[in-house]
């Protein structure tokens, strides 16, 4: 908010170069679902073509574990400050089944199915946050 001459307040606008609150956390969330991605599909190349590697370095569970303690507070704090900004329940909807195909990701650890998984999940994930991220635009946009 920003105080007007009697001091009223008033909406920041997009030129007064306020970034929007929510934009930072959804900005956050795209790029932890990007980390992830990359996770998913690189990780298996760089271990396929370096077996050596795939003994000295196992990141496995324990890497979503920590990638899912990330990504559930974060992406659930930020779709829901979301919804309740702009009023859209789909940024929520979508993040809870992206979150609940990583988590399932999780339980088929190590085969095909949860890398199928966990890289639906991130993607769906991204995409929650991209349509959170678009619908505080528009309200925004409306409310001017």
């Amino acid at each position: 908010m920003i105080h007007g001459s009697k001091g009223a307040h008033r909406r920041a606008r997009p030129d007064d170069g306020e970034v929007p609150s929510g934009w930072h956390l959804d900005g956050l969330a795209i790029s932890a679902s990007a980390l992830c991605l990359l996770h998913c599909l690189a990780l298996p190349v760089a271990i396929a073509f370096l077996p050596a590697l795939s003994t000295w370095l196992n990141v496995g569970e324990l890497f979503h574990v920590l990638m899912l303690a990330i990504a559930i507070p974060l992406s659930g704090l930020t779709l829901i400050l979301g919804w309740r900004r702009h009023g859209s329940v789909a940024p929520v909807v979508i993040g809870t089944v992206g979150l609940a195909l990583l988590v399932a990701g999780l339980g088929f650890e190590g085969r095909t199915s949860g890398t199928v998984l966990t890289v639906a999940g991130g993607l769906v994930l991204a995409l929650a946050h991209v349509r959170n991220l678009r619908a505080a635009n528009m309200a925004r946009l409306a409310a001017l």
